[in-house]
């Protein structure tokens, strides 16, 4: 019990004035113990309400001068002091307010009154130090003011919580796991760079003219753009600031989004349209034509231009930004007095499940489309697909 109670802070009021200054009635409060204490003739211990004297004292002293105020006449009311009786309310109401008025230097501090009547005095501070109570300060009511001695004493140096600290704390992508995903984007990137060069520097070879070296190349650009959206999707609070958070959630919208149309989207044309044009029985056209170019082209411009519809739509309409989302608090072992508030940044907008829904939505059914086709078993012979310049 000894080492609980040991630091803690008890207030009272300040029953004896701490200064040495001289009272409305001429005396110290050191002057008033020791004359009060000659008249008992005993130890004050022994006495009942030896300590609440000086406040007994003042309030005489408080009522003494209230009557004064009220005497000799009650001013435009014509109620004098010495009508008094406790059914006149005027009289009454006079005392109470000169009462309520007082304001003198008394043996107990300075004595005043609040609004309800109640006494306002100073109060006194202590802590319990080595198992006796010290003073530590005072706080002075009528003045708002706070006396302290920084004679304090604490467990641990410093005083105790009165409050769970709780200290938000971001949780950032791991820095080792970005560095490694961001060297094989990068390879990807360079590999996609080599193919890119290679197609463009052997163009003039005839399988690589059937194949539609444009698309190719097409390819390997949506590969590099999907490959470089690596970089923003990795890139949060630890490296930017909070400014440029809804440029970087752009960035990754549009690369993803246009890296997907033309790597996929290519890849897709070429497919979609062998199966097209083989699976024309009813027209009884020779395997040997020729695909205008242009067609594919278009297909490939009409996934592209969807996208750079809907994603300008959704960054003029409802754009994103940072939204923070905060996980359940967690209790560290070493410290009970804080509690640690897990936050983690996101890209977001206020319908961000609907233009998802869209964004996703046909692209899927590219997916879905693409791999059925491939599925089939009637894939054209590589022989008949490349007459039709593929």
């Amino acid at each position: 019990m000894t080492e609980a109670v040991e630091g803690h802070i008890t207030t009272e009021i300040v029953m004896l004035n701490p200064a040495n200054t001289r009272s409305i009635s001429n005396m110290t409060s050191q002057e008033f113990v020791e004359k009060l204490t000659k008249r008992l003739k005993r130890h004050p211990e022994e006495t009942g309400g030896f300590q609440e004297a000086p406040l007994a004292y003042d309030a005489i002293w408080a009522l003494a001068l209230a009557l004064n105020k009220t005497s000799g006449g009650g001013g435009r009311s014509g109620v004098r002091l010495e009508d008094f009786n406790y059914n006149n309310q005027t009289i009454t109401d006079q005392i109470y307010r000169a009462m309520n008025s007082s304001s003198f230097e008394g043996v107990s501090g300075h004595v005043v009154f609040d609004a309800s009547g109640s006494r306002m005095a100073w109060t006194l501070i202590e802590q319990l130090q080595g198992g006796s109570y010290k003073k530590i300060g005072y706080y002075d009511s009528t003045k708002d003011d706070l006396s302290w001695s920084k004679t304090d004493k604490w467990i641990g140096g410093s005083p105790p919580a009165d409050q769970t600290l709780v200290i938000k704390t971001f949780r950032f992508l791991s820095q080792k796991l970005f560095i490694s995903v961001s060297v094989l984007s990068s390879l990807g990137i360079v590999l996609a760079v080599v193919c890119l060069s290679f197609n463009i520097y052997n163009s003039h070879v005839r399988y690589i003219q059937n194949s539609q070296p444009n698309l190719n190349n097409l390819t390997a650009v949506g590969c590099s753009l999907a490959l470089a959206a690596v970089f923003p999707l990795g890139l949060d609070g630890y490296h930017i600031g909070r400014n440029q958070f809804p440029f970087v959630c752009q960035a990754r919208l549009w690369l993803l989004g246009l890296g997907f149309s033309l790597g996929y989207g290519s890849m897709f044309t070429k497919i979609w349209w062998v199966h097209t044009v083989f699976t024309k029985k009813e027209e009884k056209k020779e395997w040997r034509k020729t695909l205008e170019p242009w067609k594919l082209y278009a297909t490939v411009g009409l996934l592209v231009g969807m996208d750079v519809l809907t994603l300008a739509i959704w960054q003029i309409v409802d754009p994103l930004h940072r939204t923070i989302e905060t996980f359940a608090k967690e209790e560290p072992k070493e410290d009970i007095d804080v509690s640690i508030l897990p936050q983690l940044e996101h890209c977001s907008s206020r319908k961000m499940n609907t233009w998802l829904g869209i964004f996703y939505g046909y692209k899927g059914l590219l997916l879905l489309l693409g791999s059925s086709l491939l599925m089939r078993p009637r894939v054209c012979p590589l022989r008949r697909s490349m007459t039709t310049g593929l």
